[in-house]
């Protein structure tokens, strides 16, 4: 390094993982930038010294910046056969921006270039991770690497990468129904919920979105079905406290490990890092479903349209993938009735049920919008909140 060894250890002492006994080198930034042989003596006799497995040279830039170009791909030409003949790994840290990757002599000679920036999104900066170059892995998997950019974090225990949430390999939906847990619904959507699928329930505040999804989670624990409950608005007592005045007892599901939350403040969400959050979430338990109240809640944190589509479709697959049938809640504006509604996402979603509470009438109604690969009843029906939850009366109103 360019740097003084006590103030580069003092940076890196606040640091989780510090660790004193590993070995500085400062190197004469005049004579890295005018005398080449020099500074490829003093770190060929420093590696020679310590006998490294792994070595950094932060920056790498700065070396050899004042000589002429063909001395300084003598330079790097040389670094790199000197480097190459001792069995260590190497790190090369530089600041280049990516347009000056392909015009850098160092770039050609590393067998891999990973290359970082920074990007504002809204309010908030963001950080992200691209794998430019990677030698000697495989074709298919060096492809699927390179063509994405990854969001990455810095905290006191060091860097945290958030892969994009994928789907498992080789899925298929299963041609069988799970109850909704709202009785008169499942007749309505032809036996129930597809197993596996993902289901939008849309409705102006006061529908009652929120209990229709906790009814969900409830009935499946019933049945034995492990739950997760994903919330931006309530916290998981709020939710807990809502359950128990309608009779559901969650907490000793919660107690028992059948059920988890995952909250969330919606300001500070990293869309990336949530959905690592809920795919660690899913891994450690075998969740059959999940609750995720509030997903317009997510336009705060991906004001792209396109890219809030694309993370929820990869979502609503991840889930199915892991034989989950999933519910997701949005809200629409009061203007907005049967008809004329206009939800973004709902094309991504296997079903769709749309709540509407009439003001006029002081009545709330129920209609299913779309139902894939089902036979559902199209008609609009009324229903209750009452002190049991959701209930529908049994004749049909349109």
């Amino acid at each position: 390094t360019t740097s003084k060894t006590d103030k580069l250890k003092m940076y890196h002492s606040t640091l989780d993982f510090f660790d004193d006994s590993f070995e500085v080198h400062a190197i004469n930034r005049q004579l890295s930038e005018k005398d080449p042989l020099t500074t490829l003596i003093d770190i060929g006799n420093v590696i020679e010294s310590v006998k490294p497995d792994r070595l950094v040279i932060d920056p790498i830039t700065p070396l050899g910046f004042g000589f002429v170009e063909q001395e300084r791909r003598r330079f790097f030409y040389t670094l790199d056969s000197m480097l190459q003949e001792r069995n260590m790994l190497t790190l090369l840290v530089g600041e280049l921006v990516k347009s000056e990757l392909h015009q850098s002599v160092v770039s050609h000679l590393s067998d891999g270039i990973i290359y970082m920036s920074r990007g504002e999104n809204g309010s908030r900066a963001d950080h992200y991770l691209e794998f430019i170059k990677m030698r000697g892995i495989d074709p298919g998997k060096r492809s699927e690497i390179t063509s994405c950019k990854y969001l990455y974090d810095i905290t006191s225990g060091g860097f945290t990468v958030y892969p994009p949430i994928k789907p498992e390999d080789d899925f298929r939906l299963e041609d069988t129904r799970v109850e909704a847990g709202i009785p008169g619904l499942d007749d309505m959507l032809g036996g129930g919920l597809l197993k596996y699928s993902s289901t939008l329930i849309a409705g102006r505040p006061g529908t009652g979105k929120k209990i229709f999804g906790l009814q969900f989670i409830y009935h499946g624990l019933e049945n034995g079905e492990p739950g997760l409950i994903i919330t931006f608005e309530d916290s998981p007592h709020q939710l807990l406290m809502d359950a128990k005045r309608l009779g559901w007892d969650l907490e000793t599901y919660v107690n028992s490990g059948m059920l988890q939350f995952i909250c969330t403040n919606p300001g500070n969400i990293y869309p990336a890092e949530h959905s690592t959050r809920i795919k660690n979430t899913l891994e450690n338990m075998s969740s059959q479903r999940v609750f995720f109240d509030g997903i317009n809640n997510l336009e705060m944190s991906i004001s792209d349209n396109l890219k809030l589509r694309a993370y929820i479709h990869s979502l609503t697959s991840h889930l199915k993938s892991r034989n989950i049938t999933s519910l997701f809640t949005t809200e629409v504006s009061p203007s907005e009735g049967p008809g004329e509604e206009k939800i973004d996402v709902a094309f991504l979603m296997d079903s769709v049920v749309f709540l509407h509470n009439s003001r006029a009438k002081n009545r709330r109604y129920m209609c299913i919008v779309k139902s894939r690969g089902t036979k559902h009843k199209r008609s609009v029906k009324e229903y209750a909140i009452t002190e049991d939850g959701i209930k529908l009366r049994t004749d049909t109103l349109i």
